[in-house]
């Protein structure tokens, strides 16, 4: 598929298969493919997944009409799947961003800004600044994804002066307890 065929799903139940992913993505377009990603050796769930559509326009309803549905019991999230490196991908990214200069900006937090997946809603920002300030790595900024009425969407954002510590935080962090939820620490693909 071409570039905006594809979407990346993510906060999946772990019990989702990637049949379940496909027949809850039916609703938006044709599935042309759909797989949940799995942790080497484990065999289980990451908690995300990648559906690509026939058409560009499928892949934006889905973003546009499943994005915080229910699947298994969880509220999915749904963007664009950045991983997709065609030879076009620069340019697109430059023309979605409007012009070349928004997307050099966000350039420099390359390596630097982690996602945090799983989130407990009851957990603030302060609360995602406070776990994530270990020793000698001191976050420059957290954030925590809102809905306009304010409610969390249970991800958010950690931002450190360097990939050095942001590499620190995901070996010691990923898959820590806060808030009483098993959180997932990864790279932020967006600040690519």
């Amino acid at each position: 598929g071409g570039l905006g065929n594809r979407v990346f799903v993510g906060n999946l139940s772990w019990n989702v298969s990637w049949q379940d992913l496909k027949d809850h993505m039916r609703s938006a377009g044709n599935v042309v493919y759909c797989d949940v990603m799995m942790e080497d050796g484990t065999g289980r769930s990451k908690g995300c997944g990648i559906v690509e559509f026939e058409t560009a326009a499928e892949a934006q309803q889905a973003i546009d009409t499943l994005t915080d549905t229910d699947l298994n019991g969880r509220n999915i999230w749904i963007r664009e799947d950045r991983e997709d490196r065609g030879p076009n991908r620069a340019s697109a990214a430059a023309q979605v961003q409007g012009g070349g200069g928004a997307a050099v900006q966000v350039n420099h937090l390359a390596g630097r800004q982690l996602y945090v997946g799983n989130l407990s809603f009851d957990t603030t920002w302060q609360d995602l600044k406070d776990h994530f300030n270990i020793e000698d790595c001191p976050v420059q900024r957290a954030e925590v994804g809102q809905h306009p009425d304010g409610r969390s969407k249970g991800w958010g954002t950690i931002r450190y002066a360097t990939p050095d510590h942001a590499n620190a935080a995901i070996e010691n962090l990923n898959g820590t307890e806060l808030d009483g939820r098993v959180i997932e620490v990864r790279l932020d693909n967006q600040a690519l």
